[in-house]
């Protein structure tokens, strides 16, 4: 009887070990009929890294299936930015989530050489106010929504459809923002995920605007310091926050003139400032 309590002891253990508070898969198909599966998730215990906890697993050594594979990977954000390879490959990512559009950013590969990729899932998950805004998308990070891509997905809001359609991500003279090579030399599209509310569906750099109107970066790219500039008419500022672009927030203050950055890693960085009112300006700063 003591073994048999102790086993269900352990299977509760287990369950609860690898349980999140939200989690959804989605499903891709390529032009032939290849098949991939991958599962997104959040949870307040949750890293950026591999959580044995949720049942993730690094596959960063398992070699690419020459069909069609989908993986979440830091290798974009780690060889565009640091110019070192990724850590982890996943089919299951469970990241933190904290109901605002910059707390987490999910990175998508997917290879195949039969584009294009069609993939799906049950959209009726999205419907709480702290989903309403998650999307899937082919916009590089830093510039939602504004930078254009060479894929035609553009974004895809996970609520409103259960099912999109796209084409690869990849264009050689855009190489580095939406791509990136591997170590056997395949060329592997990104794309994004992100969970978010509403908020996440304006964050642009023109629409980050007063007037039409702009926040101004000097010097960019930036070293050590970096000030930034806003019309006149925009108000008092209550807050300068800057994000990177995977999407945290490194610093927020209410400076504009001398923001220190010595601590900043190497690459593109989203800068917003916000008046009195409510108002946001943007601008995009990268770090030399």
């Amino acid at each position: 009887m003591k073994n048999i309590l102790l086993i269900i002891m352990m299977l509760c253990l287990l369950e609860t070990a690898n349980s999140q508070e939200f989690s959804f898969q989605m499903f891709f198909s390529d032009a032939i009929g290849n098949k991939d599966t991958i599962t997104l998730g959040y949870d307040a215990l949750a890293t950026d890294d591999i959580d044995a906890a949720f049942g993730e697993v690094n596959l960063i050594t398992l070699p690419l299936d020459t069909t069609l594979d989908v993986r979440v990977t830091n290798e974009w954000q780690n060889r565009n930015h640091l110019g070192i390879p990724g850590t982890f490959h996943t089919k299951k990512q469970i990241t933190f989530y904290e109901c605002n559009p910059f707390s987490n950013l999910q990175t998508l590969d997917i290879y195949t050489k039969h584009w294009p990729v069609k993939v799906s899932w049950d959209s009726t998950l999205f419907n709480g106010f702290c989903l309403k805004g998650s999307v899937f998308t082919s916009q590089t990070p830093g510039g939602w929504w504004d930078t254009g891509c060479p894929s035609d997905l553009w974004r895809q809001e996970l609520v409103h459809k259960g099912e999109v359609t796209f084409t690869s991500n990849f264009q050689q003279w855009f190489e580095p923002y939406f791509s990136y090579i591997n170590d056997s030399n395949d060329t592997i599209p990104v794309f994004w995920q992100i969970f978010a509310d509403t908020t996440i569906l304006y964050v642009g750099a023109n629409d980050f605007t007063t007037d039409r109107q702009q926040a101004v970066i000097s010097p960019n790219p930036a070293m050590d310091k970096f000030t930034i500039q806003v019309p006149a008419q925009f108000g008092i500022i209550v807050s300068v926050e800057i994000f990177s672009s995977t999407g945290k927030l490194v610093l927020k203050t209410t400076k504009t003139n001398d923001i220190n950055s010595i601590g900043f890693e190497r690459g593109l960085y989203l800068v917003t400032v916000t008046n009195s009112l409510g108002g946001k300006l943007a601008a995009r700063m990268i770090r030399k």
